[in-house]
């Protein structure tokens, strides 16, 4: 399915489920920029299309037409961040709303997918830098993790109860940054 067909269905289905907010991975879409698609907007983010790989990635934010209106009415703001990242903000009151869309990497299995998965991290927490401390943050995605119970009594804070029975590597790096943001 191309992109802009896939992208025509997700909003469909949306529509049907009164969907307000959805993060979509894996996009195929390449650049970054916006789509109107009937009542909803879609802010996207993938790969520069001058670097067109089989490896496209991409990730996007779908918003109803009440946070597109909220999104265009009060200066809020977006930002492509990378292929596996973007944000935007809404200004809302009493507190405004930082939605954080992700597609982290597979879980690593050699030097170079270790290293991709260190940089996302990286980028992931700079985003998080750069985020006031007033706004409430959502964090939605595929992280490709999973998550087990807690080896150590600081982590139980973040994880909860309900967990896989093995945590994989990239379980660990969510836990650790979700740990380190007091998320």
């Amino acid at each position: 399915m191309d992109s802009d067909r896939f992208v025509k269905w997700i909003t469909d289905t949306s529509m049907k489920l009164r969907i307000l907010h959805a993060a979509l991975c894996e996009t195929a879409i390449y650049d970054s920029g916006t789509k109107s698609i009937g009542d909803y907007t879609l802010l996207y983010s993938g790969l520069p299309s001058v670097n067109k790989t089989r490896s496209v990635h991409g990730v996007a934010v779908l918003l109803d037409k009440r946070a597109t209106n909220n999104w265009k009415q009060s200066g809020s703001e977006w930002q492509a961040i990378t292929e596996r990242i973007i944000k935007v903000r809404l200004k809302c009151t009493p507190m405004h709303i930082t939605f954080i869309a992700v597609y982290a990497p597979v879980n690593p299995s050699n030097k170079t997918m270790a290293d991709n998965s260190e940089k996302f991290y990286m980028d992931f927490q700079e985003t998080m830098d750069g985020i006031s401390k007033n706004d409430m943050i959502v964090l939605i995605g595929d992280f490709n993790a999973r998550v087990s119970q807690p080896q150590h009594p600081t982590t139980f804070r973040t994880v909860g109860p309900f967990t896989m029975d093995a945590q994989n590597e990239n379980g660990e790096s969510l836990v650790d940054f979700c740990t380190t943001n007091n998320l």
